[in-house]
């Protein structure tokens, strides 16, 4: 069944039924659902049957060709002059040729056919420019660092070529919270897969998260065991070093000195990797919009199955192989109720602009994010945290975010109120959110004042 996927295949046909768009293309970190989206939206037109779906392969380009031509032969009566060509150009330029029209070519995993040959973008830009007499095509592809540079740089044979593009994106919190309606598991599968379609499906198969937990991530033959190290493995040469990279701001550490330090890497040559990790979408840098200037910035996994591998499983690789299962306890301990904590604040970020939409804010904000700087605190200057900023021209809202069994009280607020004297304001009018797992002191819930916001929960 496809979930969640109902904008995605509006645009879709709206491609479709276009009278002048000829061609898309749809990508997406793996296991997104991509291939699934492309499935449903060729079924959905399986009497017409305008659609020709051809999933690439890693094999040279002349098997792609021969495979490509295979797919084609049941639509063409006669095929021996078919077999013979030597271009997907050539191809499309035949069909052409022969009056086949109102036809949907995907191509499923272009990137793979791409890298047989520099050429292969430059053919296909004359395919779209030239070729598809009267037929459509979608690539897809799960190599952001291909597709984006295809669809974003200028120097990009098929830059410019794309009526339309499509960037899957993994479900949001609120949607798996749909698909795990007890608040804790959908927190505890978001914080493991961050919304990737294929990775929540795979919980979502068990009777628990404990289950899942055991059978997908503390089995050596479980499904997500291994997964992070093999997409990079798909992904990147130099494995091990971007491996190490990750393990460092997994194991806590944030700046780019810090992180080469704990890799062996020259201060300088790390931005390169982190750069790397920043287009493929793994690593981010941590958002301080109160701060203008970015020096000292933080880098975190943003990926969340990449976060919860190298801060959990990939340093513990030899337990959890002898041990299984029985290595959890000793694995998911106090750092896991950390790392759960660093989700929860994640999620409440992400839904501060739904919050504006509803009126759960008292404004829209322009920007959101978190900010860390220094405080004085009984007489002594310390570094500390502000997990939720969100502010507009006049107005700014600094907000704490409690992931505990305890309740948040009065204490909470009045810490938060202490750190949010030394935020740079700039004259906004100050709003105090309050966010908890565990709802809220019956004190606190009393505490009338109309610049004090609580959530429970989401």
């Amino acid at each position: 069944m496809l979930y969640f996927r109902e904008e995605e295949k509006r645009v879709l046909h709206q491609f479709a039924e276009s009278a002048t768009d000829i061609a898309m293309a749809v990508y997406g970190r793996r296991r997104t659902g991509k291939t699934c989206l492309m499935m449903d939206f060729y079924n959905s037109f399986s009497e017409m049957n305008p659609c020709v779906y051809y999933q690439c392969t890693s094999l040279d380009y002349g098997s792609c060709l021969k495979d490509f031509i295979e797919v084609l032969k049941p639509m063409i009566p006669e095929t021996t002059l078919l077999e013979r060509m030597l271009s997907f150009r050539e191809v499309f330029q035949y069909l052409s040729q022969i009056g086949i029209k109102g036809k949907i070519f995907i191509l499923d995993e272009f990137p793979f056919l791409a890298k047989k040959s520099d050429n292969v973008a430059v053919e296909f830009q004359w395919i779209i420019d030239h070729g598809l007499g009267g037929n459509k095509l979608i690539l897809l592809g799960s190599s952001l660092s291909f597709m984006k540079r295809q669809i974003g740089d200028r120097e990009a044979p098929l830059y410019g070529r794309f009526n339309k593009v499509l960037e899957l994106q993994p479900f949001s919190f609120q949607e798996v919270y749909q698909l795990f309606p007890h608040f804790e598991d959908a927190v505890a599968v978001y914080a493991r897969t961050g919304g990737v379609a294929q990775y929540v499906m795979l919980y979502h198969r068990f009777e628990s998260v404990e289950v899942g937990d055991r059978e997908l991530f503390f089995h050596p033959n479980g499904s997500l065991f291994q997964e992070a190290d093999n997409l990079l493995m798909q992904e990147l040469r130099e494995v091990s070093t971007y491996a190490g990279v990750l393990r460092a701001i997994g194991s806590g550490e944030k700046e780019s000195g810090q992180i080469a330090s704990r890799c062996g890497l020259d201060a300088r040559a790390v931005f390169t990797y982190l750069n790397k990790l920043m287009d493929l979408n793994i690593v981010s840098l941590a958002e301080n919009p109160l701060v203008e200037k970015k020096r000292n910035a933080r880098y975190i996994i943003s990926d969340f199955l990449y976060r919860f591998h190298f801060t959990f499983i990939e340093p513990r690789i030899s337990m959890i192989t002898t041990l299984r299962e029985k290595a959890m306890p000793y694995i998911l301990n106090h750092q896991y109720d950390e790392y759960l904590g660093f989700v929860y604040e994640s999620i409440i970020r992400g839904q501060c602009y739904y919050y504006g939409l509803d009126g759960t804010l008292p404004f829209m904000p322009l920007s959101v994010g978190k900010w860390w700087g220094n405080i004085q605190e009984c007489g002594e200057w310390k570094e500390s945290e502000v997990d939720v900023i969100a502010y507009d021209e006049r107005r700014l809202v600094a907000g704490e975010c409690k992931y505990r069994t305890k309740a948040a009280g009065v204490e909470e607020l009045e810490r938060l109120k202490l750190k949010a004297q030394f935020l740079p304001t700039k004259g906004r009018e100050l709003f105090y959110l309050i966010a908890s797992k565990s709802g809220f002191t019956e004190e606190l819930q009393k505490f009338r004042d109309p610049h004090v916001i609580l959530i429970d929960q989401v």
